[in-house]
C-alpha cells in the first residue's frame, strides 16, 4: 500500500516525513498558480527530491495551473518522477500526453479526478487511456485545483473507479489516522493520499506536517494493506 504525504514545504519536514514511513511525498514546485504559501522554490524543490531519491522515495510534482505549456514547463523545471495534474479547468487530453511524453521522457503522469458521482467514472476511464496513475480527491477551487478540500467523496463511486481502470489509483480526499482503515477495506487502491489531516493548518495558508499523525496514518495503512495484500 503505498502512502503519499503532501503537501511539502521545508526540508527538514519532508526528511521526517520519509522518516515516518512516506513512501511518495508531493509539493507544489514554484509557480504562477495555487495558495502562494504552499509554493516551494526550485532550489529547495531539488534539496528534497535528493534527498528522496537517496531512500527509494518517489517525489511527486502538483501542477495546479490550466495551461498546458505551463504544465509541461512545472514538470521541466521540478524534475519529478511523477507529475500530478490537478488545476481546476484543465485534464489531460491525448495530444498532451503525446507532447509531454516527448518533452518530459521518463516523468510519469497522474491526473486527478473530482469523485461526484457517476459521471466521475467515464472520465476516470478517458484518463487512464493516456496516464500512469489516477488519484481521485474531493472538491474543485481555483487556488487548490482538485482537491485540498479535507473533505470525503463516495467511496461507492471511488471502488467502481478502481475496478474499472487498468492503471494504480491512489485515494486521496479527507483521509486521516480516522478514516484510512475503512478506506482501505472499501475502495482497496493502490495508494492512499493524505494532507489536510496529516497537517497543521496556520493563517494565511501556511502549514507544516503533523509529524506523529503521518506516522501513524501510515503505520495503518501498512497494516491493513498488508492484511489485505495490497
Amino acid at each position: 500500500m503505498i502512502k503519499q504525504i503532501y503537501s511539502i514545504i521545508k526540508f527538514h519536514e519532508a526528511v521526517e516525513t520519509m522518516d515516518a514511513g512516506a513512501d511518495n511525498i508531493g509539493l507544489v514546485p514554484m509557480q504562477n498558480a495555487g495558495i502562494p504559501a504552499h509554493r516551494v522554490p526550485l532550489d529547495v524543490v531539488e534539496q528534497i527530491f535528493t534527498e528522496a531519491r537517496k531512500r527509494g522515495v518517489t517525489c511527486v510534482s502538483i501542477a495546479l495551473s490550466n495551461i498546458p505549456e505551463e504544465i509541461i514547463e512545472i514538470a521541466k523545471e521540478s524534475k519529478p518522477d511523477i507529475l500530478h495534474v490537478s488545476g481546476d479547468k484543465y485534464a489531460v487530453t491525448e495530444e498532451f500526453v503525446g507532447e509531454f511524453r516527448r518533452q518530459c521522457p521518463g516523468i510519469k503522469l497522474m491526473q486527478a479526478v473530482s469523485v461526484r458521482g457517476k459521471e466521475s467514472i467515464d472520465e476516470a476511464i478517458l484518463y487512464s487511456k493516456y496516464v500512469d496513475y489516477i488519484i481521485l480527491d474531493t472538491g474543485l477551487a481555483a487556488d487548490t485545483g482538485i482537491g485540498a478540500s479535507g473533505k470525503t467523496h463516495d467511496w461507492n463511486i471511488s471502488e467502481e473507479i478502481v475496478k474499472a481502470v487498468n492503471v494504480p489509483v491512489i485515494l486521496a480526499g479527507g483521509l486521516g489516522v480516522d478514516n484510512v482503515e475503512a478506506a482501505i477495506r472499501k475502495v482497496k487502491p493502490y495508494g492512499v493520499d493524505s494532507l489536510t489531516k496529516t497537517s497543521i493548518m496556520g493563517k494565511n495558508g501556511h502549514m507544516r506536517k503533523d509529524i506523529a499523525k503521518v506516522k501513524e496514518f501510515c503505520e495503518i495503512a501498512d497494516r491493513v494493506g498488508n492484511e489485505l495484500g495490497l
